[in-house]
């Protein structure tokens, strides 16, 4: 199961096939990343829509997700911060059938602006049982995933993918590179260079490609005289000579 907050299905670059949004619960349908950050970072540009657009309500908000099988799963919550530029600004909880699994994110303090993030959730599915962690709950058949608000601001997601398997198996996003810029970008993710922009970069390599002109000493008179040239060279001659001599004296 994967769903992103579009109502077009798309899929990402690891190969995962995401359903647009269409359900009609409460919230709002958000794609103001899309019209502010284009050059989303820590993610590769074919999947960056995942984070730019979102989900947030008023008020709580979730998804009722049906599973039918034993086994262990996971799931992967897709973040950015689009709007807030600092910490607490922006904070809320996850809970699974109720049960607290996130407490307190704040994407911002995570990763900073403009920056993909991902939360995993594992837990278990055995016979009528939902386990997560040190917790056993009793389980239907639909495990409810639910965003919960706080005093700051508005519960929100990007996007929702459910791995049948281990936190091992699930991908995961590349390091978290600490640049000075607010928006942080990888070395990984190569944008298009303007050809504009190629052509002043060539002609500024040319220009310091150029040798520069280097001024050389006029070439000596062989007819003036430059006896007194030689002065200063016999004088340290003749001081450092008597110090040499001293010292090996001295030994």
């Amino acid at each position: 199961k994967q769903w992103y907050q579009r109502r077009v299905a798309i899929t990402a670059g690891d190969g995962v096939a995401y359903n647009g949004d269409v359900s009609d619960m409460p919230g709002t349908m958000s794609d103001h990343g899309v019209q502010h950050i284009p050059l989303l970072a820590r993610v590769h540009p074919q999947d960056r829509i995942l984070y730019q657009t979102e989900r947030y309500h008023y008020d709580n908000f979730g998804y009722n997700i049906p599973i039918h099988r034993n086994g262990d799963y996971v799931i992967s919550l897709k973040f950015s911060e689009v709007y807030f530029r600092s910490s607490n600004q922006k904070v809320f909880d996850v809970r699974l059938n109720n049960q607290p699994v996130i407490v307190g994110l704040d994407i911002y303090s995570k990763v900073g602006y403009g920056t993909a993030h991902d939360e995993f959730v594992p837990f278990r599915i055995q016979d009528n049982s939902l386990l997560i962690g040190d917790y056993k709950l009793a389980f239907d058949g639909n495990l409810f995933l639910e965003f919960v608000k706080t005093p700051y601001d508005n519960p929100k997601v990007n996007a929702i993918v459910l791995y049948e398997g281990t936190i091992n198996d699930v991908p995961k996003l590349p390091p978290l590179q600490k640049e000075d810029d607010e928006i942080i970008q990888e070395d990984i993710i190569e944008e298009e260079i303007s050809k504009p922009d190629m052509m002043q970069e060539n002609v500024v390599e040319h220009q310091q490609a150029q040798p520069k002109k280097v001024s050389r000493p006029k070439k000596a008179n062989p007819y003036e005289d430059t006896s007194a040239q030689y002065w200063p060279i016999l004088i340290s001659i003749g001081i450092f000579l008597p110090t040499v001599i001293l010292l090996c004296k001295s030994l």
